[in-house]
């Protein structure tokens, strides 16, 4: 038994008796579902790496060699080894670079 469908023309076509027309099931618009993550989904994803937007949170003006070894300027502020900065603790300083570290993660700041 044949179904009884309801018949629409295309988009950009007029309705004329020559023109062809298709079922309105088959026109419907579908938009694929993302495969992109949203921000929130990365929340939740435990191998996702967070170092490149923890890097955002700091930025590094300056190293300078003291007697007691290198001081970092990091945010307007004057970080020593072993100083804690928006939860991260800072583990080392050399002439060119910063080390924070926050549980598993780890940041490099490099001038």
């Amino acid at each position: 038994m044949p179904r009884n469908y309801s018949l629409e023309t295309l988009p950009g076509q007029s309705n004329t008796k020559t023109e062809k027309q298709v079922p309105k099931r088959l026109i419907e618009n579908k938009v694929p579902k993302s495969l992109a993550l949203g921000v929130i989904e990365w929340d939740k994803d435990i191998f996702y790496d967070r170092s490149e937007s923890y890097k955002n949170w700091f930025r590094l003006t300056g190293i300078s060699k003291m007697r007691d070894g290198y001081k970092a300027f990091i945010n307007n502020e004057i970080i020593s080894e072993g100083d804690r900065i928006r939860g991260f603790t800072v583990t080392r300083i050399t002439e060119k670079k910063v080390v924070l570290k926050k549980n598993n993660s780890s940041v490099t700041l490099r001038l």
